[in-house]
């Protein structure tokens, strides 16, 4: 083309450099109407002047690669200087190549060091989670022999799942092998991903405990107990949490279930009336069992229609996150989870919920699947009907146990099974015994009673004695008892034989000091319960007993004569004893990490008997039986309560804290009161050194080695440790965000619970240790674990206010004056340069702290909804002090790592792609300079595109969800985007060059999106393998694709247009359109800052709001090019087949069709 009629078809002029001088490309009016090819507005003049020179070669690119070259110098910076030529456009774009070299090799140079900085972070992080637990796995195994019963019977009559879901009866091979179910009903229902098999461990267990229930006592069937019947479902291993209508589908098939089951016994305990031996109420409820988000589909199952009222009476559910989804990647689990925690703790108060029982169970530390924190009920139910606890506070167990392990843990085994044999009564119809007997039983079961600071309970037998019982030994001038083999023997010594067959007695007088402030003093007791092994002499058997507690008085005022000498029995002595009531003995583990854990573990009995329960008596009595094995210790002695040693949060702003404690405040047990925020992100180190007595260190070792136990006010986690120096603190506390029901409930639900604080109780023998220190510092490393655990969502909802931040970022570069879209990673490295990252790590410091100032505000005045609306926003991050501002600085940082390494993955990606497509171009006999004379009219190939999109839709619509959609519509994003770059590479245009920089960040920008695709998506391909194609109608929503489709479409051939006063689009609406699309960008920022940390979800639907946004603006300019297209004749094609014509016509072409 000579260069005259170049000029005459490109009024528009830019010079060259289009990144070393910054100028601002305009339009000549001049040239406007040159060669009287006026248009008929200033619009269609801005069009014409916009058409770039480079792009008249045949395409080789379908898709709108080719096309996206069509709109090209509108693209380079002008001024009115000259008229470009071919040659200046082809300089051009080798001078774009050149210097985006150099600013791409500063980017990625950047965004290396970027992903280093936030990778070391990260992997600290992932190494912290998989190797930093600060618990060792030490579960045995548990064996069954499992056989599953399929109920062929419950079809399609009993449910319409029938065909998806299936319910088994579960029966032990060789014990319980009748096919036949009659006993008590109990329900199985798994997890996330969970197999109907998972039941064998409890259930074979439960048969077991039943079965030595039965040998020991045949009676206990004519009280009820009768065992029980598991039923156990299989649920198609789906993945309830991630996919809200799952957990309907389910918990709608678990009524179904019961209503079956329930309807199974009238005939069979008829039947099996000469089994049962006596005549029992027919069931009218089913225990369920819950493991995982099995816990909350059974919990679901009570808002249901379906549900018939009065069928559950007891739930029990282990490793189930209550408060809060694990994973909010779906709007519908968190409503499923909102509507289902509302009628909860509601229900107790109208009636609905009155006779319920709820026991959560949960595994600690070593739990990696769920968030410990998040199992806690106790702001969901009363303390009457609940009780939430983790394994190592569970007496006999001890330990903490991985997710999927609390259900074959033997330890953990045995106690459920204990448990459920204890609280089965077949005489009710709801086969269980009543609420508050039940509760107590499994209080007394799981929880130690040191939780319960030795109150006075009941006793535990009714008998007095009197002194010809026992050989008195009586300590008159002493507050201590000190007891071993050695010790009794000497005590014998110069008995009859009359005294020899008896047991010993021995009296601490409560007069004198040991009664001065009895308020502050109390009876400490420790002994080693193989002390009180019996041996029978007739048949030589082994019994373990424990020891009785006597009160005992004087008669007459008689004074009791002093025994310890061997010379008298007590027998001339008139004193009257009697057992006193004793709180119950708490177990003191002597466990280690690492012991075998098929071997039982022994532990040393401790209890606390407060003087003031027994100052009617005159002597406070002790009893040891006569045929007392020679081994063990005694330990008891009348001290002042031990004052609780408060520690403030200093640890907040400093490394440790030291904590001594004096030998007059030293004793057995020595308690510590951390007094710390309710803060489940860190873990402290604690190091114990002891004082030792130096004349006790010489000739004698301890008769024990110290004992530490970790505990809080809530009962909810306990711990034991036993001769170990240094241990590891750690809580889990109320999960980072509560309803506003949780805080206004505090009256009546969580008042008994409220924090206060970390006890940390020692155990100690008081003869060979005089004091005791403590040091406690933060274990960093550890503490990292804790936050992978809570907020591992947090780097999806970082990550996307980065992604709007870049697009934000090249947008403003594109309006600016030198008209470049520059890459992501040049955008990166541009967000560093200017201070963008400093502010967002500040603010990410400054929000929990002005979080944590205004909720304490809110506090003061009593606002519940308010201060619940506070804790929520952010990270919800609980506590106070400048450690809360740690966490969210780390997540912000390997947020933009995260972001940096899906630039240049997408980069790397798409340019490997780019030379492959430009390799088979060329190869092909592709040039830069061949003149497209065979290219077809687009018009005629948009009728098949309209219907391929026509066919798209109605298929998403009916047939696959809006997220399989996202997926297509991303892959075609990502062919489109390496094809353009393929094209620049080819053509070496600056415009083409600019045009995948931006398909490359909308592809960037959409990434963050793919994740809350995957629950939907695994789903329904899981719904297919089983031929059930039922979905939930918000499945096929194409509002929630609309934005993405959209923005694909109009984004394959332009990149969105410059909002500038002088810009193609007009003035006034460049400039609402410009603030209007700062402003949606700020608010998605914001918004997602705020709010989708706690609900990741929404941010999917913000990307979908942006992308709209952006695809409106495109799609304005479109409707402005129609609008001032040139009338045509007849007999040429309509104004809407030049649009489309123009849209994929190369510059020349669309020039030449126009004059």
């Amino acid at each position: 083309m000579p260069k005259g009629d170049y000029a005459h078809t490109q009024p528009t002029h830019c010079i060259v450099e289009m990144v070393v001088t910054e100028s601002t490309c305009f339009d000549s009016p001049d040239n406007l109407k040159e060669n009287g090819k006026s248009t008929s507005n200033a619009y269609s003049s801005r069009l014409t002047a916009r058409q770039s020179p480079n792009t008249d070669q045949e395409d080789e690119f379908d898709d709108g690669a080719v096309a996206g070259s069509e709109d090209n110098s509108h693209l380079l910076p002008s001024n009115d200087e000259g008229v470009r030529t071919r040659d200046q456009v082809t300089l051009s774009g080798k001078q774009y190549r050149f210097t985006t070299v150099i600013g791409s090799l500063r980017a990625f140079w950047a965004t290396i060091i970027l992903i280093m900085v936030s990778a070391v972070l990260g992997l600290l992080a992932a190494h912290s989670y998989f190797h930093g637990q600060t618990d060792a796995p030490n579960c045995a195994m548990s064996y069954s022999r499992p056989q599953y019963i399929e109920q062929t019977e419950f079809g399609r009559s009993w449910t319409r799942y029938s065909t998806k879901y299936t319910l088994f009866l579960y029966r032990e091979g060789g014990i319980n092998t009748k096919d036949e179910a009659f006993r008590i009903p109990v329900l199985f229902i798994p997890g996330n991903a969970g197999s109907h098999k998972q039941v064998r461990s409890i259930a074979s267990s439960t048969v077991s405990a039943f079965a030595d229930m039965i040998n020991a006592d045949p009676t206990a069937m004519k009280n009820g107990k009768i065992g029980y019947d598991f039923f156990t479902i299989s649920l198609n291993e789906e993945l309830t949490a991630l996919h809200g209508y799952s957990i309907l589908e389910q918990a709608d098939f678990v009524n179904d279930a019961i209503r079956y089951i329930l309807s199974l016994y009238p005939k069979t305990r008829r039947r099996n009336k000469w089994r049962l031996g006596t005549e029992l109420a027919d069931p009218a409820s089913v225990v369920v069992v819950g493991h995982s988000m099995g816990g909350v589909v059974a919990r679901t199952v009570f808002t249901l229609p379906n549900y018939v009222a009065g069928s559950i009476q007891a739930l029990f559910t282990l490793s189930t996150p209550h408060n809060n989804p694990t994973a909010s990647l779906e709007r519908h689990v968190e409503d499923v989870y909102s509507s289902i925690n509302q009628f909860w703790r509601h229900g107790f108060h109208n009636g609905t919920l009155d006779t319920v029982s709820l026991v959560s169970i949960a595994g600690g530390n070593l739990d990696s699947m769920i968030n410990s924190d998040y199992t806690y009920v106790g702001d969901l139910a009363p303390p009457r009907n609940s009780l939430s606890i983790l394994t190592s506070g569970i007496n006999d167990v001890w330990l903490s146990v991985d997710h999927q392990s609390i259900l074959w843990c033997a330890q953990m085994a045995r106690k459920f099974a204990t448990m459920m044999v204890q609280v089965m009564d077949a005489r009710q119809p709801s086969q269980l015994v009543p609420l508050d007997q039940r509760m107590g039983i499994m209080r007394r079961l799981l929880y130690s009673s040191i939780d319960d600071d030795f109150a006075t309970r009941t006793l535990s037998e009714s008998r007095k004695t009197s002194t010809d019982d026992y050989r008195l030994v009586s300590l008159p001038s002493s507050n201590v008892i000190e007891l071993d083999p050695p010790a009794m023997q000497a005590s014998l010594v110069g008995t009859d034989s009359r005294s020899e067959n008896k047991g010993m007695l021995y009296l601490i007088a409560l007069n004198g000091e040991n009664t001065s402030s009895s308020g502050a003093r109390i009876i400490q007791i420790l002994y080693d319960p193989l002390l009180f092994t019996t041996i029978r002499q007739s048949n030589s058997a082994v019994q373990q007993t424990e020891p009785a507690f006597f009160g005992c008085k004087r008669s007459d005022g008689d004074a009791m004569r002093s025994a310890n000498t061997g010379t008298g029995t007590g027998a001339d002595v008139d004193v009257k004893c009697e057992v006193v009531p004793m709180a119950a003995v708490a177990k003191l583990p002597l466990k280690r990490d690492g012991d075998d854990p098929t071997k039982p573990v022994r532990a040393l009995h401790y209890v606390e008997v407060p003087v003031i329960d027994v100052l009617q008596y005159d002597y406070f009595g002790l009893e040891v039986p006569v045929h007392f094995a020679l081994m063990g210790f005694l330990h008891a002695a009348i001290v002042d309560r031990p004052q609780q040693q408060i520690q403030k949060p200093s640890y907040l702003w400093s490394t440790e804290i030291k904590t001594t404690t004096s030998s007059q405040a030293f004793g057995l047990r020595t308690r510590i009161r951390l007094d710390v925020p309710e803060s489940p992100f860190f873990v402290f180190r604690a190091k114990l050194t002891l004082q030792s007595n130096n004349k006790a260190a010489h000739t004698l070792a301890p008769k024990f080695k110290p004992i530490i136990y970790q505990s809080d006010g809530r009962r909810f986690e306990s711990k034991f440790w036993y001769d170990q120096q240094t241990v590891t603190l750690a809580i889990h506390g109320r999960g980072s965000y509560v309803s506003s029901d949780d805080i206004a409930n505090t009256d009546t639900l969580s008042r008994a619970t409220a924090w206060d604080g970390i006890f940390v109780d020692i155990w100690a023998d008081a003869g060979h240790f005089t004091g005791l220190e403590v040091v406690l510092s933060v274990d960093w490393y550890s503490s990292l674990n804790r936050t992978v655990k809570r907020y591992d969502m947090a780097l999806l909802a970082l990550s996307f206010v980065w992604a709007c931040l870049l697009v934000q970022h090249q947008l403003r570069a594109w309006n600016g004056q030198a008209a470049i879209f520059p890459s992501s990673l040049a955008a990166i490295e541009s967000l560093i340069r200017n201070g963008t990252l400093a502010v967002v790590l500040g603010l990410g410091m400054l929000t929990p702290i002005l979080q944590e100032l205004i909720a304490y505000m809110l506090r003061q005045m009593w606002m519940p909804a308010t201060q619940a609306m506070w804790n929520n926003l952010f990270m919800g991050v609980r506590g106070s002090g400048w450690t809360l501002s740690l966490v969210p600085a780390m997540l912000v940082l390997v947020s933009l790592g995260f972001v940096a390494l899906q630039a240049l993955v997408l980069t790397i990606v798409c340019g490997l792609g780019s030379r492959l497509f430009a390799f088979m171009a060329r190869w092909r006999g592709y040039k830069a300079t061949d003149q497209n004379t065979s290219k077809k009219s687009t018009h005629y190939a948009a009728v098949p595109a309209v219907l391929a999109t026509l066919v798209f839709v109605a298929f998403v619509s009916t047939a696959v969800p809006y997220q399989f959609a996202f997926v297509i519509i991303y892959l075609a994003q990502l062919i489109t985007a390496t094809r353009t770059m393929a094209l620049a590479q080819v053509t070496d245009d600056a415009g083409t060059h600019q045009l995948g920089n931006y398909q490359l960040g909308l592809l960037l920008f959409w990434t963050n999106s793919l994740p809350y695709c995957a629950p939907e998506l695994l789903v329904w391909v899981r719904n297919l393998s089983v031929l059930w194609f039922e979905d939930a109608p918000a499945d096929h929503n194409l509002v929630n694709m609309a934005g993405f489709f959209a923005l694909r479409m109009v984004s394959a051939h332009r990149i969105v247009p410059r909002l500038i006063s002088n810009g193609a689009l007009p003035s006034r609406m460049s400039w609402w359109l410009h603030t209007a699309t700062y402003t949606i960008l700020g608010a998605a920022v914001a918004y997602s800052w705020i709010f989708s940390i706690r609900r990741p979800y929404i941010l999917y639907s913000i990307a979908n709001a942006v992308s709209a946004w952006l695809a409106a603006i495109h799609l304005i300019d479109l409707a402005l090019r129609l609008c001032s297209m040139p009338i045509r004749s007849s007999n040429c094609c309509s104004e809407a087949d030049i649009a489309m014509e123009e849209i994929d016509s190369t510059p020349d072409q669309l020039n030449r069709k126009l004059r």
